[in-house]
């Protein structure tokens, strides 16, 4: 994606008007709406809109941090994995923590 970046960011700057941003934070924001679901916030990704958005004069662009793979992530759970009797016969569900809910088997 890094390599046709410039090109997507010259399609992104002929639908939008880029110089009524005040701030990289809002230019970044537009960028990510418009890209849609291929925008996916990749360190790649952010390294060259920043570098873009260098180019047409904003200076507080700045990087998010990200985790290095090495460092240890904390995970929290956000299923419970439940049996259930139905019709006598008993099924393994999973329910959402924060809803209550029964969801599909997470990956």
């Amino acid at each position: 994606m890094v390599d046709r970046f410039p090109e997507a960011f010259q399609r992104f700057e002929q639908v939008v008007y880029v110089n009524r941003f005040k701030s990289y934070r809002e230019l970044a924001y537009a960028f990510s709406y418009w890209a849609g679901k291929r925008w996916v916030d990749s360190p790649e990704q952010n390294r060259a809109l920043k570098r873009e958005a260098k180019r047409r004069g904003f200076r507080d662009a700045k990087i998010p941090f990200y985790f290095s793979r090495h460092s240890q992530v904390s995970t929290h759970r956000t299923f419970r994995r439940e049996t259930v009797n139905v019709r006598g016969k008993p099924q393994i569900r999973y329910r959402d923590i924060r809803t209550g809910r029964f969801i599909k088997k997470p990956k």
